[in-house]
């Protein structure tokens, strides 16, 4: 029951991060406008950031999960796969929305 958990908690991580990634210029222009009324670059790199150390946060701690035998390898795998192409994607499309902000 509790690798179940686990894995449920790890996959919400990563779509919290592919949540981040997708949306990050929507969520800067939403804090520019309604909540911090700064310049939404600043929010834009916070946002970008948060989401590409979600997706290694989430590497890491599979890794140790399985290395102390709390995570099967066949859910090891799974994680795996969804986090590396999910976070692989959604962070090249995030960083190239910073890139195309820094001009």
């Amino acid at each position: 029951m509790k690798r179940n958990i686990l894995a449920i908690f790890l996959f919400g991580i990563i779509l919290s991060a592919a949540f981040l990634g997708w949306f990050a210029q929507d969520i800067a222009y939403y804090f520019e406008s309604h909540l911090l009324y700064q310049d939404p670059f600043k929010t834009l790199i916070i946002v970008t950031i948060t989401s590409v150390v979600l997706f290694i946060i989430t590497f890491v701690i599979n890794t140790i999960l399985l290395a102390i035998q709390k995570v099967k390898p066949r859910i090891y795998i799974i994680l795996l796969i969804t986090n590396v192409f999910i976070g692989f994607f959604i962070s090249l499309w995030s960083l190239f929305v910073l890139a195309m902000w820094w001009g």
